[in-house]
C-alpha cells in the first residue's frame, strides 16, 4: 500500500489547504451574516441553484474524462479535441444561461455576474485536469488557498465598507478571475489549438462521457432541486436559512473533498490491481467514518446554542435545520469515496442505481405530505439526510455484490 500512503501524503496538501479555506470561509461568513439578511442569501442561493440546474444538463464533465484517460490515448490530437469540446461547451452554456436569465427574471446584473462565474469555473475545473494528471497537488493547493483567502478578504472588506448582497456575487467572480490568472501563472492551465469538432468526434466524446454525465447530472439536480423546493415552500428567507444550515453541515466535507474526490479519484484511476484498489477504498472509509460521526454528534449537541451565538438572532431558525442535516454530515464524504471508486472502476451503471436510490431517499420522509400533512424546512433537511444515507448504503451493497460475482 505504498502507493496509497503516497496518495495520503500528497492529499495532505489539498486537505490542509481545504481546511484553511474552510476556516477562512467560515470566519468570512460570520461577518457576512451579521450584515446581510436571510432573504439576500436566499436570492443568491436560488439563482445559483437555477443556473446550476441548467449547467448540470449541459456540462459534459470533461475533467473526469481527462483525468481517467490512459496516457497512451492522450495524444496531441486528442488533447486538441478535448480542449475544443470543453471550450465549445462553455460557449453553449453561456448562451443557454442568457436565455434562462431573461425568461426567469434572474438576468439582472448580479445574476449575470454569478452565471458567468459559474460557467468560467466549470471551464477552469475541466482545463485544470490536464495539469492535475501530474498529481502536483502541493502547488495546486497553494494556488487555490491563496485565491480563496483573497476572495473572502475582498468580500469582507466590501461588506464592512457598506456594500450589500452584491458582495456574494462579486466574490464568486473574484474566485474565478483571480483563480484563472493564478493557475495560468504557475502553468496550471493548458492551451491547445482550438478547432472544429466533427460529428463523429462529438459522438465519440458523448459515448465516453454519457455515464459520468448522467451521474453528475443526477447529483446536481438532486442538490439544486432541494434549494428550489425550499424557496417554493418557505420563500427567499427560508431558502437563506436552509442555505446557511447546509453550508454549516458541509464544513467537514469541505475539509475532506480534495481527498475523497480529486486525490482518491486519481489514485483509484491509476491503480490497476483490483485487490489493491478495494483495500484502499476500505482504508479510506475506516479513517473517515469515525471523524464524520463525531462531527454529526457535535452538530446535534451544539447547534441550538452555537448557531444564534455565531450568526445572530436572525439566524436562530437555522439551528434545527443543521440538526436535521446530520445524515448529510456523515454520509456525503463517504458516498464520494465510493463514487470515486465506481467511476475509476468504470462501474457507472452501479453508481446510477445509487443515484436513483438517493432520489427515493429524498422522497421517503416527504410521504406524509401526500396525506395532507404540512411540509416544513426540517422535513426537507431530514429528507436530504435520508437521501445521502440511502445513496451510500445502496452503492456499498451493489459494489459488494458485484465483487462477489
Amino acid at each position: 500500500m505504498a502507493g496509497l500512503r503516497q496518495v495520503f501524503a500528497n492529499g495532505a496538501w489539498f486537505t490542509l489547504g481545504s481546511a484553511f479555506q474552510a476556516l477562512v470561509a467560515f470566519a468570512a461568513n460570520l461577518v457576512l451574516v451579521r450584515h446581510l439578511m436571510p432573504e439576500q442569501f436566499g436570492r443568491f442561493a436560488v439563482i445559483q441553484a437555477g443556473a446550476g440546474l441548467v449547467l448540470s444538463v449541459l456540462s459534459l464533465r470533461m475533467g473526469s474524462v481527462i483525468i481517467r484517460m490512459p496516457e497512451a490515448q492522450l495524444t496531441p490530437s486528442m488533447r486538441e479535441r478535448l480542449f475544443s469540446v470543453l471550450t465549445m461547451e462553455a460557449v453553449a452554456c453561456l448562451a443557454v444561461l442568457a436565455i434562462w436569465g431573461a425568461v426567469s427574471g434572474m438576468g439582472q446584473l448580479m445574476g449575470v455576474v454569478l452565471m458567468v462565474s459559474m460557467v468560467l469555473n466549470s471551464w477552469t475545473a475541466s482545463n485544470r485536469a490536464f495539469y492535475e494528471r501530474g498529481m502536483d497537488y502541493r502547488r495546486l493547493a497553494a494556488v487555490e488557498t491563496a485565491v480563496h483567502l483573497g476572495g473572502h478578504i475582498f468580500a469582507v472588506a466590501l461588506v464592512i465598507a457598506g456594500m450589500g448582497a452584491e458582495v456574494l456575487y462579486l466574490r464568486e467572480m473574484f474566485f474565478v478571475v483571480v483563480g484563472l490568472l493564478a493557475l495560468a501563472r504557475v502553468g496550471g492551465l493548458s492551451w491547445y489549438r482550438l478547432r472544429w469538432v466533427s460529428v463523429a468526434e462529438w459522438r465519440a466524446v458523448l459515448r465516453d462521457v454519457r455515464g459520468i454525465w448522467l451521474d453528475s447530472m443526477l447529483e446536481n439536480v438532486h442538490q439544486r432541486l432541494v434549494i428550489l423546493v425550499v424557496n417554493a415552500v418557505a420563500g427567499l428567507a427560508g431558502a437563506g436559512l436552509f442555505f446557511q444550515a447546509q453550508r454549516l453541515a458541509m464544513v467537514p466535507h469541505q475539509f475532506l473533498m480534495p481527498l475523497v474526490g480529486r486525490v482518491a479519484g486519481t489514485w483509484f484511476g491509476r491503480t490497476e490491481d483490483g485487490h489493491e484498489r478495494r483495500s484502499g477504498r476500505a482504508k479510506f472509509l475506516m479513517v473517515l467514518t469515525p471523524m464524520l460521526v463525531l462531527a454529526a454528534v457535535l452538530a446535534w449537541l451544539l447547534a441550538d446554542p452555537v448557531v444564534p451565538w455565531l450568526f445572530g438572532p436572525n439566524w436562530a431558525p437555522a439551528a434545527p435545520l443543521l440538526v436535521s442535516l446530520a445524515g448529510l454530515i456523515v454520509f456525503l464524504s463517504l458516498f464520494e469515496v465510493l463514487r470515486s471508486y465506481a467511476v475509476a472502476s468504470k462501474l457507472i451503471r452501479l453508481l446510477l442505481v445509487a443515484r436513483v436510490m438517493q432520489f427515493a431517499g429524498l422522497l421517503l420522509p416527504l410521504a406524509p405530505v401526500l396525506w395532507g400533512g404540512a411540509l416544513g424546512l426540517e422535513d426537507l433537511g431530514h429528507a436530504l439526510s435520508w437521501s445521502y444515507a440511502l445513496g451510500f448504503a445502496s452503492l456499498w451493497l451493489v459494489l459488494r455484490r458485484h465483487e462477489r460475482t
